[in-house]
């Protein structure tokens, strides 16, 4: 371990089966998104040809879950095996499973220390991860830890099959190949990283049963939600289309969220929301993939609770649009989603798994969602691991990160386009409840 950067350990690409399973990710998805495109009728032709030699079948409605979980189960596990045996006491792994010790205890899960360390480390996420982790330190180990955060990130898949409707094949498909998924369950999920499947599950919940009925879903979702601060608004958003029960349904949302954060509050007391919640939305890294990447590295920007609430208006005003508008279920989570992506100050790689819902948002947004996460899985991993922290050239990588801020802008307007298109189609009326925008 010791010849290798420690910056490459901190992205994965010191690991060998991430550098395969990213490179892989890079050459599939192009592959699933070329079938769905008008302009590559050749592609489409030439994979339905490939499925009807080896598998006989005259279409893919024999691809089940199975077939794309089981090679996913298989890369976890490695991963989780590599991770296990390569622990040392730098491993937030170690870090999470003191939190969950601590709350098993009744201790404070947002401060611990662990490996014999000094001052307390803090732990700046929610109710959702203290259960989690809690869940996960029964097992007294960091393996079964680590096997409790990969089974959230490998329900990911399953959620994207469930609330996919016709197009699930499709659909999951595209999300276990994806760029903003593949990659990140083969690299370590440290504190830093846990809590994404987590939020990205909220969201898949929430879009599972967008009716009258989803007050489970809903209601669960916005739980996960207290993971981390910001997953929130997209939940705020995702009960639009909905002409009756919209806002007892948005009500709900916020009561269950604020319910676990005054909970917190009461157990743990001021760490549990200056730590996980008004530190973390005020948060600033120069590891930032959108134009925080240039503000931040050459110092023009410092970070302060007034600059989030900033943030936090742009976020509500995308929440009261979609809102106003009644757009789609997926619209109206995916649109906020996006925003917090562009006006994040502290964005890892890891954290693009956030935006797998948009998935759902059609052919065009999902060729945008590929470019995005490519070009940002190079951005963190070449310009900033190797050139900026490696060899202090900052440039490619502040460069990459404006590129990466008008990928997210190109997409919000593109969503809305097409939003605004839609309803002009189907005129006055009742907005549709459908997670999915017509294929």
């Amino acid at each position: 371990m010791s010849a290798v950067s420690p910056d490459l350990w901190a992205v994965g690409l010191a690991y060998p089966v991430s550098t395969v399973v990213g490179t892989a990710s890079f050459l599939l998805s192009p592959l699933v998104l070329a079938y769905r495109w008008d302009r590559t009728p050749s592609v489409r032709r030439w994979l339905d040809g490939l499925q009807r030699r080896f598998t006989g079948q005259p279409d893919w409605r024999w691809l089940r879950l199975w077939h794309l979980m089981v090679p996913l189960a298989v890369i976890t596990v490695a991963n989780i095996v590599f991770q296990v045996s390569t622990l040392s006491c730098s491993d937030d792994s170690l870090a999470i499973l003191a939190s969950g010790r601590a709350a098993l205890a009744g201790h404070n899960p947002f401060l611990v220390t662990y490996c014999g360390g000094g001052s307390p480390a803090q732990i700046p996420y929610g109710a959702a991860e203290v259960a989690v982790n809690a869940l996960g330190a029964l097992s007294n180990s960091v393996a079964g830890m680590w096997v409790v955060w990969q089974l959230l990130a490998l329900a990911v898949v399953p959620l994207v099959w469930a609330v996919g409707g016709a197009d699930r094949r499709y659909l999951a498909a595209l999300t276990a190949t994806s760029v903003l998924y593949l990659p990140n369950i083969a690299t370590n999920i440290g504190v830093e990283n846990a809590i994404v499947p987590v939020s990205t599950l909220a969201m898949l919940w929430a879009l599972g049963r967008p009716g009258p009925r989803g007050w489970l879903g809903k209601g669960l979702a916005s739980f996960l939600a207290t993971a981390r601060f910001p997953a929130l608004f997209p939940l705020l958003g995702a009960s639009a289309p909905l002409r009756t029960g919209r806002w007892r349904q948005t009500t709900l949302v916020l009561g269950v969220f604020l319910g676990a954060v005054g909970t917190t509050y009461l157990i743990w007391g001021p760490s549990a929301i200056q730590v996980v919640y008004l530190g973390q939305f005020a948060r600033a890294s120069n590891e930032s993939l959108n134009f925080f990447a240039v503000l931040l590295a050459q110092s023009w920007f410092q970070a302060t609770l007034a600059s989030a609430a900033i943030q936090g208006a742009g976020l509500l005003a995308l929440v009261l649009l979609v809102n106003w508008r009644g757009y789609s279920a997926a619209a109206a989570c995916g649109l906020p989603l996006l925003g917090v992506m562009a006006l994040s100050q502290y964005l890892t790689f890891h954290f693009v798994l956030w935006i797998v819902p948009c998935v759902l948002l059609g052919a065009a947004v999902n060729r945008g969602l590929y470019v995005y996460a490519a070009l940002a899985w190079l951005d963190e991993n070449v310009a900033l691991a190797t050139l900026a922290w490696g060899r202090n050239i900052w440039w490619p990588y502040e460069l990459l990160g404006l590129v990466l801020f008008a990928i997210l802008v190109y997409l919000i307007v593109r969503v809305v386009r097409d939003e605004e298109r839609r309803l002009r189609a189907v005129g006055p009326g009742p907005p549709a409840a459908s997670a999915a925008p017509p294929s």
